[in-house]
This record gives C-alpha cells, structure tokens and sequence, in this order.
C-alpha cells in the first residue's frame, strides 16, 4: 500500500476515534480571506437581457429552476444561463447568494490548463516536456528513471503516477511525493483521474515562470477579464493546489465558459491561444466512464450536444459548454455524487440536451411568461410573492394566476409532519424559557461546527465542542452558544421559516454562514430545537439537533441531560471510499491493532458504522450549574394535543 493511503487511513483512524486538534500531517497555516460583497475597481459584470431578446423562451428556464428547486435530492445552490454572451436567467436558491463567491473544487482544474496553453504559446513550455527535466533539480537520483511522465499526461490524466489526492493528506511536500512515486500503468496507456497530475501542472507554472499559478493566472486571465474578487489555496510550500482549493463567484464562472465558446478571445483580446482551445476540448482520452467517455485537456467532453464539453468540480460546481447552441450553463451546489452523475447535473443535461428549442432570431417578448420565470426565482430565493405558474409544462406557455406561498426550501432537511404548530409557541416559550441561560458540557467533545468534508479539504481540524450555552438577549432573540477550543460561536436560532446571516472565525478563516432554526417533537414526545447551518460559501450544511427529555412524572423541568444529534451533507461518500485503500497489518501501536480489531474475519460494516457515527454523532451534554424550575404538563397539554384558538382569554392569559 503507498504511503499516502496509509496516512489517509490514519487519519480517518483518528475521526473515528473522535481526535481533534492538529491531527493531520500537513502544516496548517490560515489563508483563506472574508469574501467582499462590494464590488471592486476593474470589476466587469456580464450583459443582461430577456431569454426571448436572445431566442429561448422564458418558461423552459421557469420549469427547470422550478424543477431543481422542488427536487431535495438536486441540493442546488445556483444557476445561471448565457446565451451570446449575455445572462438571460439566473437563480440562487435560499439562503445562496448569486454574488457569493463559491469553492469550486476541480472545476479550477480547466483553469490550470488554460494556463498551461498560455505558457505554451509564450514558448515556455512544450507538450512532450518531461517532468524528469523540468525538476531535475529537485528529483532525488531514484526518481522517474523507470518512467517518463510529460505534460500532456498531466493534462489529459494520463501520467499513472500511484500518487493520488491521498497526497494531499501525507505531509508537507507533495511535489516531492508525487516525482517519487511509484506507477500504476504506463504513462499513457490508460486514463485515472488524479488531481495531483493538476498541482504538477501548477507546480511548473511555478517553475517556469517564478509566479504562483494564481498570480500567473491573476496576470493572464482573470484581471483581463475584469475578475477580482477571488481566491486559490496553496500547499504548505506555497503552490497553488491547481485542482482544488478556488474560491469564485458564479458570474466569473460563466466568463470562463464564454471566454472558450469565444475562442479565448475577450473584449478584442486572445487571452488563451485560439489553437489551444480547439485541441484542449478535443477528445484527448477515453475515461471508460459512463456519460463522461472522452477527457480533454483538464475538461470533460460531454455528448449531450455536438461539441459540448464541461469544466466539473465535485459536488455540483460545474461550467456547461455548448457551442452549437452558443450556449453556458453554469452551477453551484451541494451534491452526494462526485462528478457530472448527479441528479442536478442530470437533469440539466437533459433539459438541454433533449428538451431545449432555441433560435437564431429574437423571439416576440412574452411579458406573462418572463414574469412567471422572474416570480420562480423570487420564491427560490426565499421571496414571497405572486407566482405565475404556467399550466401544461413551459411549450403551452399560457399563464395562471395564483397566489404564491412562503418559501418551502427553508426546511429543507425537516419533516414538516413533526413540526410544533404556530398554535404551539406557548410550548415553545416554556421550554426555550427551561434552558434559558443554562450551560451543558458535552461528554463526546470529537464533533466540530465544521463539517469534515470541509476540515479535510481545508485542512482546518475542530477542536471539539465541549459545551453548548442557551440564552437569550436584551432584544428576545434566543442563541445556542457553541464553545468549541477556545473560541465561542454564539449562533442566533432563526425560527418561523427566517434565516440568520453570520460569520466565523475557524483557526483564522472567515466563512459565512445562514441559521434556519424550528422547534419541533419527536416521536417520543422529546421537545427538538433543530438548526439547519449552511455554510455559504462552501458545499456543506451541518445539522445541529438539541433532545430535550420529557420526565417520568409528566413534567417538563430543566433536564439533567440534553442529546444532541449532529449531521452533514453532503461527503459521506468520500470517506466510505477510503475505507477501502486501509489495511490492517500496515499500521503499527494501538491504531494497528484497533485496525485489526475492525477488520478482523473481513468485515468492514463495523467500519463503516464507526464512520457513520462519526459523521452523525450522538452526543449527551450535562447541565453544568443544576437548576430546575419546573412547568406542569397539564398547562401545555392542550397546545400538544390540540390547536390554541389565540382569541380565547385563556390563551391570552398564557401568552402573558
């Protein structure tokens, strides 16, 4: 087993057992700014203009936006539309942000290759340049003499280099690694994604040029193109990940996949060689994968339509191309699947493969079907307003007024049966009133506000949550205080379907943050606070769900003991899948044998559980200063079992 795997499987030994801290093996130093939601000099913003102005018509965009919204398992963030060049529909899906920025992760990757392109017109670089002689300096006498690995294997995935994204999780010097390693075919001969073939790519704009990838690319794409607010991680060596780590804005998105429908030209000027465009978004390899056949040059090319191709990241961030239609269809979103398999991407790709009709000429401007596609955005978004559905599906085009309704995503991840009604909020008084400025102490301090996707691609590990305070303040409002290390993040519940916009400071980074909160009971009676946490710039949502016991004698008292449960979405994905590169026998000391233990007559379910509760722990906190005001339940019995007429002067008389 490489050494990488082994670290891999280490650390996952380590989420298993609930460490925190610093547990990884690569030095973590913070980098990532706030995003600036104002707009900055030399900034440029695309043109905008109806859908018919530019030949489609309004309702296709209302259905689809619709359709992705009302489709829980899509989990979309955003979606914009070009055609010529101008955006003729976009939405962001409550809580979202369509001028957030967003991590992008491998869909930076076409990015690199267009500036491999650039470096190879200025006469830089060549295709069949071997890496053997870009870092010869750097290589130790054993590296890469079995084997010749070019830049054009880099770019089309094709190196077979045994070192993977594991490397990522190794240590600090990941090029090093990768000119060390071991082959798993040669290169070549066969395609395997590896986004460390994408940080080589980076790591030789450093080499050549003396510039990190993001200041090459900073200097020869995005400040051309009027695209500044942005920001790309580095290795603890200071080069630019490549194949992850960028954080982007939607509308800069969509400039890139205009910028390759234009040939690399923008605004009059060639910014990635014309020639450079063609070849890269030319069948370079097969991949032998389903709906994804061929590969470019650090792209995928898609057969959706004729020529199309895609710039994918996991998750849900991807740039759309189709060059028959003149076309761009970029997203954001949270997916459980990887690459372009995903129910969202799906469904887009055929909504423009199989059911789009466009046209060369203006179409008439149809005022009822655009304000239906603007009234679909607005309840998206989290707006009420009028809803101007269009009855038999967007080709009969004949709107109906109907009144619209409250935002529905808002609970997004609840059973909305469970719910305590509006008529309940006497209960929901009472019992916020119980733990009103009461502490708990957590007995399992290993979970983080941090989802783990996001510790393990930042590199940005919790220090464990070891106490949760509730309080409310001068104006009413009701926190759950989270103290996790040393710092404390007050959260602001955010109940009756409105949501909370905060930041936090995670070890120096900055994220931004949207709290949806709703009081609810279980199927045990249990009282519920249950807090949906999206982070907004990221892929990621914590669930954060607080049990409140209901006593033997039927009444509700401050409890002794609170449950609290804990999720994410997405990334369980990612760490089943590294369970399979682990092997007992290559660990040593108590690891070795906790290893073993797991592993022992081949059953890996006990694994897999344990990564299972480490993703959704159960965690019981203790009521560190003991006082119990007590309430009846016969006083909120009838707001349980029944609805509360709120003009009765019984209900008025609890309300005081």
């Amino acid at each position: 087993m490489a050494r990488a795997e082994l670290d891999v499987g280490e650390l996952l030994l380590k989420l298993i057992a609930r460490e925190t801290g610093e547990i990884s093996k690569v030095d973590y130093h913070p980098q990532k700014p706030s995003f600036n939601h104002d707009s900055v000099i030399g900034e440029t913003h695309l043109e905008r203009a109806t859908p018919e102005s530019q030949g489609v018509c309004s309702a296709f965009f209302a259905e689809l936006i619709k359709k992705l919204g009302d489709d829980k398992d899509s989990n979309i963030h955003k979606i914009m539309f070009l055609r010529h060049g101008k955006i003729i529909a976009d939405c962001a899906y409550g809580p979202y942000d369509m001028d957030m920025w967003h991590v992008s992760y491998s869909m930076c990757k076409s990015i690199v290759g267009m500036a491999i392109g650039i470096l190879i017109d200025e006469g830089e670089l060549t295709l069949d340049e071997k890496l053997s002689d870009i870092f010869s300096t750097k290589m130790s006498p054993f590296g890469f003499l079995r084997k010749n690995v070019t830049v054009k294997h880099l770019l089309n995935m094709s190196s077979g280099v045994e070192f993977s994204e594991a490397g990522a999780l190794s240590g600090n010097d990941w090029r090093k690694g990768f000119l060390e390693a071991s082959f798993k075919f040669d290169p070549g001969t066969s395609f395997e994604y590896n986004s460390m073939n994408t940080y080589m790519l980076s790591a030789i704009i450093t080499e050549k040029t003396g510039l990190s990838c993001f200041d090459y690319c900073r200097q020869k794409i995005f400040e051309p193109m009027g695209i500044y607010r942005i920001f790309w991680e580095s290795c603890p060596q200071s080069i630019t990940k490549g194949g992850w780590g960028l954080f982007i804005r939607m509308e800069d998105m969509a400039k890139l996949g205009q910028l390759y429908l234009q040939h690399g030209m923008w605004d009059g000027r060639q910014i990635v060689p014309e020639s450079w465009v063609k070849e890269s978004t030319s069948w370079q390899i097969q991949t032998e994968r389903e709906g994804n056949n061929h590969y470019g040059y650090q792209l995928w090319i898609n057969d959706d339509r004729e020529g199309s191709y895609a710039f994918n990241g996991m998750l849900g961030q991807n740039v759309f191309v189709y060059p028959d239609i003149d076309m761009v269809v970029v997203t954001n979103g949270g997916n459980k699947e990887v690459f372009q398999t995903s129910k969202m991407a799906l469904t887009i790709r055929d909504y423009m493969k199989n059911k789009i009709e466009v046209s060369d000429r203006a179409l008439t401007e149809n005022s009822a079907a655009y304000r239906a596609l603007l009234s679909v955005c607005q309840i998206e978004e989290g707006r009420n307003t009028v809803f101007v559905p269009l009855a038999g599906g967007w080709r009969n085009k004949r709107p109906s007024m109907t009144l619209g309704s409250t935002y529905r995503k808002t609970y997004h991840f609840l059973n909305r049966k469970e719910a305590v009604r509006k008529n309940d909020k006497v209960l929901v008084k009472k019992c916020l009133d119980l733990i009103d400025g009461r502490t708990y102490n957590l007995e399992d301090m290993g979970a983080g506000i941090f989802p783990i996707l996001m510790q393990v691609v930042h590199n940005n590990f919790t220090d464990g949550i070891h106490k949760l305070g509730f309080r409310r303040d001068e104006h009413g409002d009701f926190y759950i205080d989270i103290y996790e290390g040393i710092e404390k993040y007050p959260l602001k519940c955010a109940f009756n379907g409105s949501r909370h916009t905060d930041r936090i400071n995670m070890h120096g980074e900055i994220y931004e943050i949207s709290i949806s909160s709703i009081c609810t009971t279980d199927e045990y009676g249990r009282f519920v606070i249950r807090n949906e946490i999206a982070f907004l710039e990221e892929a990621c949502t914590r669930i954060i769900n607080i049990y409140m016991q209901r006593c033997e004698n039927g009444l509700f008292t401050a409890p002794e003991k609170i449950e609290i449960r804990m999720s994410e979405t997405p990334g369980t994905a990612m760490l089943f899948e590294a369970i399979g590169n682990m092997a007992p026998d290559a660990f040593s000391g108590l690891q070795g044998k906790l290893a073993s233990a797991l592993f022992k007559g081949g059953i890996k379910e006990a694994i897999i559980h344990a990564v299972r509760n480490t993703i959704q722990p159960v965690i019981t906190g203790v009521l560190s200063v003991p006082d119990y005001p007590v309430i009846d339940e016969k006083d909120i019995s009838a707001n349980v079992n029944g609805p509360v007429d709120e003009e009765s002067s019984d209900y008025k008389d609890r309300e005081d």
